[in-house]
């Protein structure tokens, strides 16, 4: 099992749950993010919807009394049985964590349910809400999903999410390996993906869990895509040691995207500073990694770095948000999706060419960056 990787924290973090005083919202209402635009990609992208163990374990915490037969049978669900393997420890501390929800004295070691019960009538509306809307949710969430894939080749896949209360440590979601080892599901903690939105009306709960859901549909379809693409597939030589970076700027970017509310784009209007920080960072260590070419240590330690999850979620994921959300509003979502299908130096460089035309509202991509952009470009000589 693995938490998801990419993460724009970064961006958040010191920033509103809305846009900073004095933004103005796009006409009509509409939404500037780019996953709400009307999608091109062919292929089908399927989201099923599983809330059984969210209902059960909510019907549990809303009697006056708790019952350990219902708790048992909740283990045989899929999304209590990732919950429990991702906690480490066995299901006995599941099922203690339950009974210590309706115990204000008893100590909960993993599995807080103790708030879930506190608050169960406003999470049996959601949850109403959520089954009554289930088509409308998934399609949203599949359309958004398919917004940010290049028409051609096609991919078609299916997203099983499943939502509960209760997953350890601090991540509203985790990613869980299917038996054949070949597919995956996820598992959504519905408390602590909606508790940015508690506050917002239902339907605005609805497309956060949208954007959640469709990120993680986006995430494998676009590894479907890269996998079936020459272009990705291939690797590129003349970028040298700052292939590697490239490449997997490019690959977080798009999805890293999904992670910010629709509210704060475009990015480089109401997150200029992250931005800074981002690029600034990512072009330091293009340029860690060009001045170590002739020093074999510092190569396979700087590349080891780059290779982290950490570094994915600190650096390449929002450095390639912010890539792709200035081409997007320079160049248009049509350019942006060409230069997907171009690979990672086509990316690089529409951000190269975005940057030149709106001068200091982008960030430019360092010297190291672009002289080996302009280089691995140039025709061979002779």
């Amino acid at each position: 099992m693995r938490a998801r990787l990419l993460s724009l924290v970064l961006l958040v973090a010191g920033c509103a749950a809305s846009p900073p005083p004095g933004s103005t919202p796009a006409p009509g209402g509409a939404s500037r993010a780019p996953y709400d635009s009307p999608p091109v990609a062919p292929g089908t992208i399927t989201i099923t919807l599983d809330l059984r163990a969210a209902r059960e374990i909510l019907a549990l915490l809303s009697r006056p009394r708790f019952d350990a037969e219902a708790a048992k049978s909740l283990e045989s669900l899929p999304a209590v049985e990732a919950a429990v393997r991702e906690s480490n420890r066995p299901a006995a501390v599941f099922q203690a964590d339950l009974a210590a929800a309706f115990d204000d004295q008893a100590r909960i070691a993993i599995f807080d349910f103790r708030a879930i019960r506190e608050n169960a009538p406003r999470w049996t509306d959601l949850l109403a809400m959520i089954a009554a809307r289930e088509a409308e949710l998934t399609t949203l969430a599949a359309d958004r999903a398919r917004a940010l894939l290049p028409p051609e080749p096609p991919v078609s896949v299916t997203e099983p999410i499943y939502l509960t209360f209760g997953l350890p440590g601090r991540a509203d979601h985790v990613v869980v390996p299917a038996a054949e080892g070949s597919e995956w599901f996820v598992v959504v903690d519905l408390a602590r993906a909606l508790s940015d939105a508690q506050s917002s009306p239902p339907s605005e709960q609805i497309k956060h869990l949208s954007r959640l859901m469709a990120s993680e549909a986006y995430q494998r379809a676009w590894a479907e895509y890269r996998s079936a693409s020459p272009a990705w597939q291939k690797r590129d030589p003349a970028l040298g040691q700052l292939e590697p970076l490239l490449r997997r700027t490019a690959e977080a970017g798009p999805v890293a995207l999904f992670s910010v509310d629709e509210n704060f784009f475009p990015l480089s209007l109401w997150l200029k500073e992250p931005m800074r920080s981002s690029l600034d960072e990512l072009n330091r260590v293009a340029d860690r990694l060009v001045s170590a070419e002739g020093d074999l240590d510092a190569r396979v330690s700087l590349a080891a770095e780059t290779a982290r999850p950490e570094f994915m979620a600190r650096v390449a994921g929002p450095a390639g948000a912010f890539l792709a959300d200035g081409i997007i509003q320079t160049l248009g979502l049509d350019a942006y999706r060409t230069a997907l299908a171009g690979g990672p130096r086509a990316f690089f460089e529409a951000y190269d060419r975005a940057a030149q035309q709106r001068g200091r509202a982008l960030i430019p991509l360092g010297k190291a960056i672009r002289e080996r952009l302009a280089a691995s470009a140039a025709p061979p000589k002779g």
